[in-house]
């Protein structure tokens, strides 16, 4: 076996492959999208393009992955392959405290999540200028709002910016790949498949079998009752003529949802009777569509604990859709029948059929074997199932870190343990959600069950991808016939035939060695709004992931991350912002902070203002618009709060960051948490005077003198009495007694 060279490679790490050094060749040199199969070695390449790029142009290397396991992952395998001191790598991700990650970027490769290093660069920690490649790991997430876009904008308007996307699957269609392509600025697409010539010589292949499945009588039986139940609750909506050319015996999620939110955002709160019926059939007829699904694709213990969740959220909320589907007839009927199974020990087919694939796999010699499931539950349950199976099945499940219903996820050190345990061979069967899908290092496997099928090409193909990279390799298909296992299937493939031809169409029309240049339908992009004014805003930690901070960075904000107590953004010592959706103010006023925010807002700050935004106020909690109104109207009387409404993230910020600029320009104010109207009484002057401290706002003051009675205490208190009280914790106690002990100054800054 032949080994990579390179004075940033170690000796020995990378077998030699010419179609990985002909894609960093191209890296090195251009914005350049990466398309390979998995398993095929997109970080080896990523890290031979950093290696070229550092040892051509010397700065750093920043590589960005969604997940904190995969970040880890990347942290691991780098330092693995490039030849490079061990303090010289950087792992920053969201659990590593704000003020400890100044110095991670200065290492001269550095990995973290894409939030963390927005955050970071948001916060003007990070120094683009000095970063020579940017390598963006599971690069078909570039879509949207999601952070990727806004790191290659800001990132791509520096002089010697170079940026590298690493996909699968980039998405089902030339236009998606377009897209992702304008968001990390490429200008280049690399595309390899398992049949490329080049790529042949070192994969096994994979040979695909779809086993079709018959539902019992009984099962059927169920899926006709739910299936009637559907139709009826759609009836209201069809009768009003929202429903169109509608199909309604195959009706989809993703249409009704999209019509209730239609609805929710055109009545306004209306109070048509048959409106209001209509709505509640739509929202019961999810209910039931997420039943059959799970009846007719999952098991019947899934089943059962969705209904079960149904029926305690209809103990605490009685709504009208719940109700409409836990009390029909038909449902009960069905539920019933479902339940009757289960006490009968009886289960999906789905689930026997697929012990019987994992055996019969691993009997010829498939050595290790990953089960893919969509559902946690189903995943639950196959595992044990599959632990109770015996003839050597050793399995173990693997799904992420939110926890999920009654179902707890797995940290990342369980995670960690798990994977290992099934490449040491401890566990020779992997039971997977979605988190097994994507880029985690998993081992080599000889056969993949995908126990139900995704209409996602991207999916599908990072599945079945996790075998056949060095050996043949076999994925089998669970597919219940007559369900939307089938229609899914179809979909999946039908979308990876696309994206198959949208990238083929690009490589022939590619300069010499397979590449695309894209420059004709990727803009250069605007720059963000920068060289304006210098205007400080403060931000709550709170607001850091929102589209607001982003676009308040794009205007050229200098903005700093607080935990505020009072107000979402502080853009003087008068004026300060409390920010909320349209549904979180209908909200607020429902479970009654809206006033005790209000009470504060106006208590600390001169002019407050609270800003709602949406196009839409009276949506999605059944609250009457005249008590909106009446709100609204005791927010200005009472408490002498402005109101303000924008349609969306980038008209708030433009609003906030106008506001901060007359403030701090305009008028010469400055932006202090210290935010009490002018004293008056006794009361005032001490809540004014202890709320000069560092870190003290109102809230805090009035909490302080609350516990030591007076001023004098306050400043006397030691820190062990001062961590005591609420929101005053190791960080500001500390900050308090220095800015009380520490001798004055005359002649500092």
């Amino acid at each position: 076996m032949e080994f990579l060279r390179h004075p940033l490679i170690k000796e020995g790490a990378v077998e030699r492959r010419e179609y990985q050094e002909r894609i960093a060749e191209v890296c090195a040199r251009d914005n350049t999208l990466v398309c390979l199969p998995t398993g095929l070695g997109k970080s080896v390449i990523a890290a031979l393009a950093i290696a070229k790029r550092l040892e051509a142009s010397g700065g750093r290397a920043v590589v960005l992955a969604p997940t904190k396991p995969l970040v880890l992952q990347h942290y691991a395998n780098f330092r693995k392959i490039l030849n490079l001191g061990d303090e010289e790598f950087g792992l920053a991700t969201g659990e590593i405290p704000p003020d400890k990650r100044d110095g991670v970027w200065r290492k001269r490769v550095v990995f973290s999540t894409p939030q963390t290093f927005m955050n970071d660069l948001i916060l003007g920690r990070i120094d683009l200028s000095e970063i020579a490649i940017l390598v963006i790991d599971e690069a078909h997430r570039a879509v949207g709002d999601y952070a990727y876009s806004y790191i290659c904008e800001r990132y791509s308007s520096e002089p010697r910016s170079l940026i590298v996307g690493l996909t699968a699957s980039p998405g089902s269609s030339k236009e998606a790949i377009e897209e992702v392509c304008r968001n990390i600025r490429a200008r280049r697409v690399e595309v390899r498949t398992l049949s490329s010539p080049d790529v042949r010589p070192y994969i096994g292949g994979i040979k695909i079998e779809r086993e079709e499945i018959k539902l019992p009588e009984d099962f059927l039986r169920a899926r006709s009752l739910l299936s009637g139940f559907i139709r009826r609750a759609l009836r209201g909506a069809k009768e009003l003529g929202l429903l169109g050319d509608w199909d309604l015996e195959r009706p989809t999620a993703k249409r009704i949802l999209a019509l209730c939110e239609e609805l929710r955002k055109s009545s306004g709160g209306g109070s048509d009777p048959r409106l209001k019926d209509a709505i509640a059939g739509l929202y019961a007829s999810l209910h039931a569509l997420k039943a059959l699904e799970l009846l007719e694709t999952q098991s019947l213990a899934s089943f059962k604990e969705y209904i079960d969740g149904l029926r305690a959220k209809y103990e605490g909320r009685r709504a009208r859709s719940l109700r409409g589907f836990l009390e029909d007839r038909d449902a009960l009927e069905a539920i019933s029948l479902v339940e009757g199974l289960l006490q009968q020990g009886r289960e999906h087919p789905k689930i026997s059929r697929a012990i019987e694939v994992v055996k019969r796999e691993l009997g010829n010699g498939a050595g290790r074997v990953i089960v893919f499931a969509n559902y946690r539950s189903t995943a639950r349950r196959l595992a044990e199932e599959l632990g109770a199976a015996g003839d050597g099945i050793r399995s173990a499940r693997l799904v992420g870190q939110i926890d999920k219903g009654g179902d707890k996820g797995m940290s990342q050190k369980e995670q960690a343990a798990i994977l290992e345990g099934f490449r040491s061979g401890e566990y020779n069967v992997l039971v997977a959600t979605q988190i097994g899908e994507e880029g985690l290092d998993i081992s080599e496997c000889g056969a993949v069950v995908l126990y139900d099928c995704v209409p996602s090409a991207i999916r599908f193909i990072q599945r079945r991808g996790r075998t056949g990279r060095r050996e043949p390799g076999k994925a089998i298909l669970l597919v219940a016939k007559g369900t939307s296992d089938e229609a899914y299937y179809w979909i999946a493939k039908r979308r990876e035939g696309e994206m198959g031809r949208a990238l083929a169409g690009m490589a022939s029309k590619a300069p010499p060695r397979g590449q695309f240049t894209l420059e004709g339908f990727v803009g250069a992009g605007e720059r963000p709004g920068r060289g304006g004014p210098d205007v400080r805003i403060v931000v709550d930690s709170r607001e850091m992931g929102s589209g607001v901070v982003r676009e308040l960075s794009r205007l050229g904000a200098k903005l700093e991350c607080r935990s505020l107590e009072i107000g979402d953004y502080l853009v003087s010592d008068k004026v300060a912002v409390e920010r909320k959706m349209g549904e979180d103010f209908a909200s607020s006023l429902i479970d009654g902070r809206l006033f005790s925010q209000a009470a504060e807002l106006s208590s600390a700050y001169e002019a407050p203002i609270i800003l709602i935004e949406g196009e839409y106020l009276y949506t999605g909690r059944d609250v009457r618009p005249e008590a909106i109104l009446g709100a609204i109207s005791s927010l200005l009387v009472d408490y002498g709060i402005r109101i303000m409404w924008t349609r969306d993230s980038s008209e708030s910020a433009l609003f906030i960051y106008s506001l901060a600029k007359r403030e701090q320009i305009e008028e010469g104010r400055t932006v202090r948490l210290r935010s009490e109207k002018k004293p008056a009484s006794l009361r005032e002057m001490q809540e004014f005077l202890v709320a000069g401290l560092p870190y003290v706002d109102a809230v805090r003051a009035r909490r302080l003198l609350a516990k030591f009675g007076s001023p004098e205490r306050v400043f006397t208190a030691p820190q062990s009495e001062l961590k005591e009280v609420p929101g005053i914790g190791e960080k500001i106690s500390e900050a308090i007694r220095r800015v009380l002990t520490s001798r004055y100054d005359a002649e500092g800054d």
